[in-house]
C-alpha cells in the first residue's frame, strides 16, 4: 500500500511539492476557476528538466491542498479560494 508521506519518499514527488507546483500553476490573480488538464500542461512545461509528473502524485497534491483548503473542486476545475 502506497503512503501519503514517508521518510523515505522522493521529495520531488511529495504531497506538499507537488501543491506548490499547483499553486504557482494558478496564481494569477485573473484566474479563480481553471481546468485540471490546463494545471498538469503549465506544470510539465515549466519543469522539463524535473522528474515526471505522476498521476498519483498529482492526486496527492490535489487532495493535500483541498485538505488545508486552498482550493476546491467543481467538475474538473479547480478553484482558487
Amino acid at each position: 500500500m502506497a503512503k501519503l508521506f514517508s521518510k523515505d519518499e522522493n521529495l520531488l514527488k511529495s504531497a506538499p511539492y507537488i501543491g506548490a507546483k499547483i499553486l504557482r500553476a494558478i496564481q494569477d490573480k485573473s484566474i479563480t476557476k481553471i481546468s485540471i488538464f490546463d494545471v498538469i500542461t503549465k506544470i510539465q512545461k515549466a519543469n522539463k528538466n524535473d522528474s515526471k509528473l505522476t498521476v498519483s502524485s498529482l492526486y496527492y497534491g490535489l487532495i493535500f491542498l483541498y485538505s488545508v483548503d486552498l482550493i476546491d473542486f467543481e467538475a474538473s476545475y479547480l478553484i482558487k479560494k
